[in-house]
């Protein structure tokens, strides 16, 4: 008995420099998008323009940051995820390249100082395609590392040496960052900051007294630390946390819009999605993904329209979702 005869979607998080977004929706970091489609993260970047959602693109990404911001266009909304890498002046260098290109945010992503054991990639002998490479990072270290890999016939190779291998391709990152890096990281950029791994009240709490822009809930896609809090479970603590004080970007397992209404409802300001987006862009590049992003955007709409939602303000109400295990919410009516 709520009148959703007009929903509306769209949202505004002017703490990141994001504005007139089409629905509370983010394309994730997803690393290495040429692997799925030639166009690769060009294809995706604008097909998200086209349809006023924003574009995270990763540092691990197989196109140059420069060529991403320009496939979007000049005022489409895009942040940058960033590592934080042991070498500082390399690190300089990639954010003076993210504003360049348009960033209005960077996604710091601090549950990653070394890779997890990805065991997976090591069973599967992951690698690039030939001719594709790390376009953020250092062309001759790249090169060097592809020119070390052997054929496809691996089965000498060890899970050690396999995991070695992985980790060099990615490496460079700082282990040694902590909360007290957040003042070089002020000073080397005008773009507010957001935390990308934050799945406790206590971190959530910390980031807010940083005076942090955003905090992003995420394991990494589970691939980090065996055991790791589901980042659903996670987001209500963090939320805690924060207390309103930035902004809370949510991901993990978000397959459907009904999965984004659930994240809004227990706090998310903006809800990431990876890979359905990748999949949309294997199927059929740019095309794929505006398919991909059109489907999530409808579900979302029709889940709010159901759920007697008209806007995403309303969306924010803890009583819209029961976790199981728990007792019903008691209503306020």
């Amino acid at each position: 008995m709520v009148d959703v005869s007009d929903v509306d979607t769209t949202t505004h998080i002017p703490a990141l420099g994001l504005r007139n977004l089409a629905a509370p929706l983010l394309i994730a970091p997803v690393a290495m998008q040429r692997a799925a489609h030639p166009d690769g993260e060009c294809a995706a970047a604008r097909a998200c323009a086209a349809h006023s959602i924003p574009y995270c693109a990763s540092q691990q990404s197989t196109t140059a940051i420069e060529e991403i911001g320009r496939a979007g266009g000049d005022d489409a909304p895009r942040m940058f995820q960033l590592y934080v890498l042991s070498d500082r002046e390399a690190t300089t260098k990639l954010i003076r390249r993210a504003e360049s290109a348009g960033a209005t945010a960077l996604c710091i992503t601090v549950d990653a100082p070394v890779l997890g054991r990805r065991e997976r990639d090591v069973r599967n002998r992951f690698e690039l395609k030939a001719g594709l490479k790390l376009a953020n990072v250092d062309a001759k270290k790249n090169q060097n590392q592809n020119q070390n890999q052997t054929g496809p016939d691996k089965s000498a190779v060890d899970a050690k040496r396999a995991q070695s291998a992985i980790a060099r391709r990615i490496g460079g990152r700082d282990a040694s960052l902590t909360w007290d890096h957040l003042a070089w990281l002020r000073s080397v950029t005008h773009l507010p900051l957001v935390l990308k791994g934050i799945v406790t009240h206590a971190d959530a709490k910390r980031a807010a007294k940083e005076g942090v822009a955003g905090v992003w809930v995420s394991n990494h896609g589970g691939r980090q630390l065996d055991g790791s809090p589901a980042t659903l479970d996670a987001l209500p603590e963090v939320v805690a946390g924060v207390d309103g004080a930035c902004v809370v970007i949510f991901d993990g397992g978000v397959r459907r819009g009904t999965d984004a209404l659930k994240a809004l409802a227990l706090g998310a300001d903006l809800v990431a999605v990876g890979r359905p987006v990748a999949w949309g862009l294997a199927c059929g590049g740019e095309r794929g993904v505006g398919k991909a992003v059109e489907l999530l955007t409808e579900e979302l709409r029709t889940a709010m329209t159901l759920a007697g939602c008209g806007n995403v303000r309303s969306t924010r109400n803890r009583e819209l979702v029961q976790v199981v295990g728990e007792r019903p919410p008691r209503s306020r009516l």
